[in-house]
C-alpha cells in the first residue's frame, strides 16, 4: 500500500482513491514541465486546443457536454478564459502600437483583461434573464458565456491581423460579423428544441445590450485612468 502525499490516504493503483493524485508523485524537472505544457496546450484529444476545436465546430453543443458532465476531456472554462483573453490582451497591444491613438494600446495593455473578466456576470445575467426557463441556472449560463468570450477572444486576434492589410473599418465588421453569428450559432445549438427565430431575435438583443454596455465601461476605462 502507498500513503498519497496530498490527502494521506491508502491506495494500491495508480492514483489515489481519496484524491485522484498520483501515487507515484514524480520529482519536478524540466521535461515534466515541458510534458506539462505540452499536455495543457498542444493535445487535440483533450485540453486546451481540444476544447477550441469542440467550440469551433460545436459551439452550444460543447457548453452542453460540458454541464451535463461530460468534462475530463475539455479545459475547465475559467482557465481557457484567463489564457484566451489575455493573449488576445497581448496580441491587440502589439497590434495596435503603430496606432496614432496611444491610449487605445494603454488600454489594451492594462485594462483588457479585467474589463471583459468584469463583463463575464453581466453577459450571463443577459443569457439568463432572456432565456430564462427551469432548466438553465445563472452558473450554466455564466459557464456558456465564458467558453464562449474565451473562444471569440482567440478568433479577434486573427481578425484584428488583418488591420496590417485592411481598414479598420473592414476589420471592425469582419469582428461584428463573427459576433453576431457565433453568438447566433452557439444559442441555436444550447437551446435547441426552442422556437429558432425566437432564438435568434433573442442573440441578437443580447449582442447589442453586451455591446453598449462593454463601449461604456470601455469608455470610461479609459476617461478615468489613461
Amino acid at each position: 500500500m502507498i500513503i498519497c502525499r496530498n490527502c494521506g490516504a491508502e491506495g494500491d493503483q495508480k492514483y489515489c482513491p481519496g484524491c485522484g493524485q498520483a501515487l507515484q508523485a514524480e520529482r519536478i524537472s524540466m521535461h515534466t514541465l515541458l510534458h506539462e505544457v505540452a499536455h495543457t496546450f498542444w493535445h487535440f484529444e483533450k485540453g486546451f486546443l481540444y476544447t477550441l476545436k469542440e467550440l469551433a465546430i460545436n459551439p452550444g453543443t460543447t457548453q452542453k457536454r460540458y454541464l451535463s458532465g461530460i468534462r475530463l476531456r475539455y479545459q475547465k472554462p475559467f482557465p481557457l478564459f484567463a489564457i484566451s483573453v489575455t493573449f488576445c490582451a497581448l496580441a491587440l497591444f502589439f497590434i495596435s502600437r503603430n496606432t496614432a491613438n496611444q491610449s487605445v494600446q494603454f488600454y489594451y495593455k492594462h485594462y483588457w483583461f479585467m474589463v471583459q473578466a468584469a463583463m463575464l456576470p453581466f453577459f450571463a445575467l443577459i443569457t439568463y434573464i432572456l432565456f430564462k426557463s427551469h432548466d438553465l441556472y445563472y452558473a450554466e449560463a455564466l459557464v456558456m458565456n465564458v467558453y464562449l468570450l474565451g473562444f471569440t477572444s482567440v478568433c479577434i486576434i486573427s481578425i484584428n491581423a488583418l488591420s496590417f492589410f485592411l481598414s479598420n473599418g473592414v476589420v471592425s465588421l469582419l469582428e461584428v460579423i463573427l459576433l453576431v453569428t457565433y453568438n447566433i450559432w452557439t444559442n441555436l445549438n444550447f437551446f435547441k428544441g426552442k422556437v429558432r427565430w425566437w432564438i435568434i431575435v433573442k442573440s441578437i438583443v443580447s449582442i447589442i445590450a453586451g455591446y453598449y454596455v462593454l463601449n461604456v465601461i470601455s469608455n470610461l476605462v479609459m476617461k478615468w485612468f489613461i
